[in-house]
């Protein structure tokens, strides 16, 4: 996962073919800075900002040889999250350096004191898919709020999903909000940013993979299919839904029943619903080859 639009300075380019690794533009050039903490005015490109207590939490227990840098805000031996993070971080030898609310505040007024600095997320695997029996994967087409984003990370990590696409422009990437809300998910689902679902769509269908997409001008309910092992969900974005570029790569366009046609399901809740959905049936199949 390239992308981290979390700081003003611009994008890392991506390929157009699926990536198995992350790339390594946005490092600085020297030695030094490579080994320094971030300061306030800088930060690598390549590392991610995590905030949160569940988020950074996470971090610790899932990648703590990738921190980079750990700040506290002034007054943190007064919280009694900030000081049991600030033990586990000193028992993992990880510095910490205490930072003025207000240099904290450029990462969101929801920090609750403490920012990490990650080098390194998950990495989506696309030819071990292919050794998996079941499986669920998602293809997000222009998600923009960070709290959607956030919470399908979340609903990801819980179902076990593999992975999750989505666009390189005009979408939210991995910013601080996003890892705030999916409260750890991002260390456990790898992102991976394309400028064309294409290519990965293709490769995911030769790995017996189906795609559905969410969308009202799908013809049948989640609830009546029997859904196959290896499962693809597109969502589209908010406001706009799924660009017809995307649909055309869906086996099937499916709904999600509503008792009102003059609204819609929140991104987050509908790819929750299916998830879900999925889960269940994938659960439902195993107790059946078991009988």
């Amino acid at each position: 996962m390239k992308k981290n639009n979390s700081r003003p300075s611009g994008r890392n380019s991506s390929s157009q073919r699926p990536q198995h690794g992350r790339g390594g533009g946005g490092r600085p050039h020297s030695q030094q800075q490579q080994n320094s903490q971030p300061r306030a005015d800088y930060i690598p490109r390549d590392w991610r900002v995590v905030i949160g207590t569940h988020a950074i939490n996470e971090v610790l227990s899932v990648r703590p040889s990738q921190v980079k840098g750990f700040w506290l805000r002034q007054g943190w031996e007064n919280s009694g999250d900030l000081r049991e993070m600030n033990d586990r971080a000193q028992k993992l030898r990880i510095k910490v350096d205490v930072k003025s609310e207000q240099v904290l505040e450029k990462f969101g007024p929801s920090q609750q004191g403490a920012a990490i600095f990650v080098d390194g997320a998950p990495e989506l695997d696309l030819a071990g898919l292919e050794n998996l029996d079941k499986s669920i994967m998602l293809i997000l087409d222009g998600i923009e709020d960070p709290h959607n984003l956030g919470a399908i990370l979340r609903t990801s990590w819980l179902v076990g999903a593999q992975g999750v696409l989505i666009p390189e422009d005009r979408a939210v990437g991995l910013t601080p909000t996003v890892h705030k809300v999916a409260c750890g998910g991002v260390e456990h689902v790898p992102v991976e940013e394309t400028t064309n679902f294409a290519n990965y769509a293709e490769e995911l269908k030769k790995q017996g993979y189906w795609i559905y997409g969410l969308s009202p001008r799908g013809k049948r309910s989640i609830f009546d299919l029997d859904l196959p092992d290896k499962v693809v969900w597109a969502i589209g974005s908010e406001d706009k839904g799924m660009r017809v570029t995307t649909e055309r790569l869906c086996d099937e366009l499916v709904v999600i029943p509503q008792a009102s046609s003059s609204a819609s399901y929140n991104a987050s809740v509908a790819t929750a619903m299916a998830l879900t959905e999925t889960l269940r049936q994938h659960a439902a199949h195993g107790n059946r080859k078991k009988s």
